[in-house]
């Protein structure tokens, strides 16, 4: 009886730790396969790709940070992490570590200009160079993300 409780222990310390290791791995996105879950867009540019980790650990896609913004904002949903690409080194960086600079002439998918950075001083180094405006995670989800479009493809949710 005693080894079927220790075994039964390990095996549910496993898939504990196989559950919460997940989440903090961004979802392996099929470029031209998989779509945008705001827009229904197809992902053509990874480099411009963001998603939400559901806390039922459901990958929710997104073809832009734009998008993904404006799906938090009108879902408002739980999630347990979320990945942007970093603009300079195209690799998958955490939401809540970035920081963001929108700007008409950052190109996007669906044209919201909006890039992530790493770090904040890599962010104020592009701000200096190209301009735009700076947002922390928490402002970037207050603000009138409608306003940040640009003359692309319009798309309703």
């Amino acid at each position: 009886m005693k080894y079927r409780t220790i075994l039964l222990i390990a095996i549910l310390m496993v898939l504990l730790s196989a559950c919460s290791s997940s989440a903090s791995e961004p979802a392996e996105i099929i470029q031209n396969k998989d779509s945008c879950d705001n827009c229904n867009m197809g992902i053509a540019e990874l480099e411009s790709a963001a998603q939400l980790i559901l806390k039922s650990g459901e990958p929710v896609l997104f073809d832009d940070i734009g998008c993904m913004t404006q799906y938090i904002q009108t879902e408002n949903p739980e999630y347990d992490a979320a990945f942007v690409h970093d603009y300079l080194s195209s690799d998958w960086v955490s939401l809540e570590a970035s920081t963001f600079i929108q700007n008409g002439n950052i190109e996007s998918p669906m044209s919201y200009g909006i890039a992530a950075f790493e770090s904040l001083e890599k962010a104020k180094e592009y701000q200096k160079k190209h301009g735009g405006t700076a947002y922390s995670k928490e402002e970037l989800l207050k603000a009138d993300i409608t306003h940040f479009k640009g003359d692309g493809m319009n798309h309703s949710h």
